[in-house]
């Protein structure tokens, strides 16, 4: 069983997809254990570099990436993200969740644009009428994406007048089953929501062999 330990420092896309793939999940950013992240294991030289391509133009390039850990982002295998929904989704659609109080209305209006169609975050706020800050849209994106309803599949930039990339990017969404129905539905015919959450749990002790099943259970939750 590979761990946390034995992830190289990560330089290309190449590396960080191998290791997304051996761990079966890895935070963005420094997470709740000492080691368990892309930040902890990325060269330096490619975290924030001018003249290549690094860790924020690989995002949406390497397995499901999303806000998956406590609203967090986190690179997931497809295998993983599928338990991870079987998990989060307790056996619940999203339409189901709405009818028991568990999502917002706003959030089937997005489900039922994104279900058709890949649509950018300004426009989706745009199509929604979730356009001032009170309307809650990136509240509600972020409980889509922790209850593995939608993802983001690109990240487009703007570009200056002498074609120089700035900013940070504007994630294009999509419903999650559209990338990794077939994976979700195999996972939740053969486990539990409760099944599913004890195998997550198993994996980051497995992979981060000092972390008690009290911290990995907070960082699944």
């Amino acid at each position: 069983m590979i761990t946390i330990h034995d992830i190289p420092m990560i330089s290309t896309k190449e590396q960080l997809e191998s290791a997304v793939n051996a761990l079966g999940f890895l935070p963005f950013f420094t997470s709740l254990i000492p080691g368990f992240s892309l930040r902890d294991h990325a060269d330096p030289a490619i975290w924030f570099a001018d003249d290549a391509e690094g860790p924020w133009e690989w995002k949406a390039d390497v397995g499901a990436y999303g806000k998956l850990l406590r609203g967090k982002a986190v690179f997931m295998s497809p295998e993983w993200y599928a338990i991870l929904a079987c998990y989060r989704r307790d056996g619940y659609d999203h339409e189901g969740m709405y009818e028991d109080g568990l999502l917002p209305h706003s959030a089937l209006d997005i489900m039922a644009l994104l279900e058709h169609e890949s649509i950018i975050s300004t426009d989706l706020r745009i199509r929604t009428g979730l356009t001032d800050k009170a309307a809650g849209f990136d509240k509600v994106m972020n409980l889509l994406q922790m209850k593995c309803f939608v993802l983001p599949t690109s990240f487009e930039y703007t570009f200056d007048t002498k074609g120089r990339r700035y900013g940070w990017g504007l994630a294009r969404y999509t419903a999650s089953d559209k990338k990794y129905g077939k994976l979700i539905e195999d996972a939740e015919s053969r486990l539990s929501p409760a099944q599913a959450k004890e195998l997550l749990i198993a994996r980051v002790m497995d992979i981060c062999p000092e972390t008690d099943r009290r911290t990995a259970e907070r960082l699944i939750k």
